[in-house]
C-alpha cells in the first residue's frame, strides 16, 4: 500500500516536468480591455498584448485587425512581417499600427476622426513563428449632444405658440419638457438621421401667449436643455402701416439721391481741380524733359555733322538738290517739301548714290546749327536721326544703342514719350529697308500709336512696300540719279 502511495506522488511531480517546456512556449494573445468608448471625431487606440514576444517584428510577425459582425467581417487593417496595409476604404487615412510597441508585445491599433459607425466588435490576432491567437474588443463611438437650439413663434390662427428645441447627437435622445414647478408636459419629439450617422432631434409644444410660465426642455442623454420664458419671449406682432410706409419710402429714395448727386458733382469738381493741378504739374515736367533731350541730341549730332555737312549743304544742296527733288508724278517741288506734316510718314526714295544719305545728314546738321535754310527746320525742337543699314534691335534699343546712351532704359523711355506725343518732333529713318522682324515690328508699333511726330523715310524703290502702304499718308518723293 504504501508503494502504490509513492508512485502515484511520482507521478504527480513528473507530469508537470515532462510539460513544463510545452507550457513555458505556448502562445497567448490577451485584451488591454474589453470595452472602450471614444467621442465621434476624435481618437482611440485599442490594444491587446502578445506573449512570447517576437525576436523580429518584421520577420516573423503577422498582426491583423478585423470588424466582425455575426453576418460579415471587414479587414481593417494588417502588417505582415513588415508591410502594411489598410483594406477596407472606409479606413484609409485613418488608421494606423504603432509598430514602436510591437518589440514589447503590444498590438495597438490607432483610429482617428472616429465615425458613429465605427463602434462594434474588433478582433485582434497575431500570428507568429510560436503560433496564433486572438481577442475581440467592443468600441462605442458616442456623439455628446450639441448645444440646443429653440426658436419660439406665433401660430397662424388663434393665440397659440409654438415652442421648439433642436440639438444632435448619438445615440438618439429623448425630451423632456417641465413647467417652472417641474410639472412634466406632452411634446412632440422627432428624430432624423444627419449624413454623418448622428441624430437630429426636434421637440415641440404648443402653449397660450397669455401663459407666464417658464418651459425647459431637456435631452436626457446628456443633459441639455433650454429655457423659454413667457410672456418676455413672445415676440411682438407689428402693426402694419401702409401709409406710414408709403412716406418713409419716398423720404428714404429722395435722401439717395440727393445724397448721390451732391456726391457726383462733388467728385466732378475734385477731379476737374485735380487734373488742372496735374496738368499744371505735368506740363512743365514734359517741358524740361523735352528740352534736356533737344540740348542733348544738338550736342551729340554737332560731333558727327558739323561743317563738313554744312559745306556739303551748299554746294549739293543749291545746285543739286533743287533738281534732282520731285514728286511721285515727276514734278519738281521745292525744298520745304522734305519736312512731313505733323502726324504724316514722308518717304523719300532713290537709287543708290542719288543722294538720300547726303540729304538726312544736311537735314541734321542744318537742325543741329539752327541754320535759317529753305528746308523750314525751325520749327521742329527734335530730331531723331536712325542709321538703318545694319539694324538689329527693336527702335528704341537701336537709338540708345546709336546715340551711345550709359542710361539706356530710362532714356529709352523719355525719347519715346518725346517722340511719341510731340508734333514738333522729326523721326528720320535713313537708309530703311525691311527684313529686320524686331525692328519693323517696332517701327509699325510706334508709327500707329504716335501722336503729331513726323516721320521722314529715306530707302532706295521698293524696299519698303509694307511700311508704304500701311502708313504712307505723306506720300513720296524721289530724288533722280545724277546723270552724266
Amino acid at each position: 500500500m504504501t508503494h502504490e502511495v509513492s508512485m502515484d506522488w511520482t507521478i504527480f511531480v513528473i507530469l508537470p516536468v515532462v510539460f513544463q517546456p510545452s507550457l513555458s512556449v505556448l502562445f497567448t494573445v490577451e485584451a488591454e480591455r474589453n470595452m472602450y468608448e471614444s467621442q465621434f471625431g476624435g481618437d482611440v487606440v485599442m490594444g491587446c498584448r502578445f506573449q512570447p514576444k517576437s525576436s523580429d517584428p518584421s520577420a516573423d510577425l503577422k498582426v491583423t485587425w478585423h470588424w466582425i459582425k455575426p453576418e460579415s467581417d471587414r479587414e481593417v487593417y494588417q502588417m505582415n512581417n513588415g508591410a502594411e496595409r489598410s483594406a477596407s476604404p472606409e479606413y484609409q487615412g485613418r488608421v494606423r499600427l504603432l509598430t514602436e510597441e510591437l518589440r514589447e508585445g503590444w498590438a495597438k491599433l490607432k483610429l482617428s476622426r472616429l465615425r458613429i459607425n465605427d463602434s462594434g466588435t474588433y478582433q485582434c490576432l497575431v500570428e507568429t513563428a510560436e503560433g496564433a491567437d486572438y481577442k475581440t474588443i467592443a468600441l462605442s463611438v458616442v456623439a455628446p449632444y450639441t448645444a440646443v437650439t429653440k426658436r419660439l413663434e406665433r401660430t397662424a390662427e388663434g393665440d397659440g405658440v409654438l415652442l421648439t428645441c433642436q440639438s444632435e447627437g448619438y445615440p438618439k435622445s429623448s425630451v423632456v419638457w417641465q413647467d417652472e414647478n417641474l410639472q412634466r408636459l406632452r411634446a412632440n419629439t422627432t428624430s432624423e438621421p444627419t449624413p454623418d450617422q448622428r441624430y437630429k432631434v426636434t421637440s415641440q409644444m404648443r402653449v397660450s401667449s397669455s401663459d407666464r410660465d417658464r418651459y425647459t426642455c431637456n435631452f436626457t442623454n446628456d443633459g441639455r436643455s433650454a429655457t423659454f420664458r413667457l410672456p418676455e419671449e413672445i415676440p411682438v406682432p407689428q402693426k402694419k402701416n401702409n401709409a406710414l410706409i408709403v412716406i418713409l419710402s419716398i423720404g428714404v429714395v429722395v435722401a439717395v439721391v440727393s445724397v448721390a448727386v451732391l456726391m457726383y458733382l462733388r467728385r466732378k469738381k475734385g477731379v476737374q481741380i485735380d487734373k488742372d493741378n496735374e496738368e499744371e504739374r505735368t506740363i512743365p515736367n514734359e517741358d524740361a524733359m523735352e528740352e534736356n533731350l533737344r540740348v542733348f541730341l544738338k550736342k551729340h549730332y554737332s560731333q558727327f555733322f558739323g561743317e563738313d555737312v554744312g559745306r556739303s549743304w551748299g554746294a549739293f544742296g543749291l545746285e543739286e538738290l533743287p533738281h534732282k527733288l520731285q514728286n511721285n508724278e515727276g514734278q519738281a517741288v521745292k525744298l520745304e517739301a522734305l519736312l512731313p506734316e505733323a502726324g504724316e510718314t514722308l518717304f523719300l526714295e532713290g537709287p543708290p548714290g542719288s543722294g538720300k544719305t547726303t540729304v538726312a545728314h544736311i537735314l541734321i546738321s542744318s537742325w543741329t546749327e539752327g541754320s535759317t535754310s529753305p528746308l523750314g527746320l525751325s520749327s521742329l525742337r527734335l530730331l531723331l536721326h536712325v542709321d538703318c543699314s545694319a539694324v538689329e534691335r527693336d527702335l528704341f534699343q537701336e537709338v540708345a544703342t546709336q546715340l551711345s546712351l550709359t542710361e539706356k532704359t530710362s532714356m529709352e523711355d523719355e525719347l519715346r514719350t518725346a517722340f511719341t506725343r510731340s508734333s514738333e518732333a522729326l523721326l528720320l529713318l535713313d537708309g530703311y529697308r525691311e527684313g529686320n522682324h524686331v525692328f519693323d515690328v517696332s517701327l509699325q508699333r510706334f508709327l500707329r500709336d504716335r501722336g503729331g511726330c513726323r516721320v521722314l523715310v529715306t530707302a532706295c524703290p521698293g524696299h519698303c512696300p509694307t511700311l508704304r502702304e500701311a502708313f504712307g499718308t505723306g506720300g513720296v518723293l524721289k530724288l533722280q540719279a545724277q546723270t552724266v
